[in-house]
C-alpha cells in the first residue's frame, strides 16, 4: 500500500518549502524516494497511452493519475537536488 505523501501535502507540492520543512525536522530524503517516485509514474503509462490513443476522455481520472505521479516525482527530485547542492555544491540530476 502506498505511503500518505504528508510532505508533499505539507509543502503544498513546492520542493523549497519541502526542502525547508525536512531541515526544521532534520530529516532526510533518501535517493530511493525519487526512483520509487518515478517508477510509480512509469508503471502507469500503459493505461495512460490507452487513454490517449484512443481518445477516450472519460479516462481523465488516468490522466490526472499521472499527473499527480508525475508532479510527485519532480517534488522529490527537487529536494534532493536541494539537498546534493547543500553538501556538496553540485548535483547529478
Amino acid at each position: 500500500m502506498a505511503r500518505e505523501a504528508k510532505l508533499y501535502k505539507a509543502s503544498q507540492g513546492s520542493p523549497l518549502e519541502g526542502y525547508f520543512l525536512l531541515k526544521a525536522e532534520g530529516k532526510n530524503i533518501p535517493p530511493a524516494f525519487s526512483e520509487r517516485a518515478a517508477q510509480s509514474r512509469r508503471s502507469r503509462h500503459e493505461r495512460v497511452s490507452e487513454v490517449l490513443q484512443g481518445g477516450d476522455w472519460g479516462g481523465i481520472t488516468t490522466l490526472r493519475d499521472w499527473e499527480q505521479a508525475y508532479l510527485k516525482e519532480c517534488f522529490y527530485r527537487g529536494i534532493r537536488i536541494l539537498l546534493e547542492l547543500e553538501r556538496s555544491g553540485e548535483s547529478d540530476l
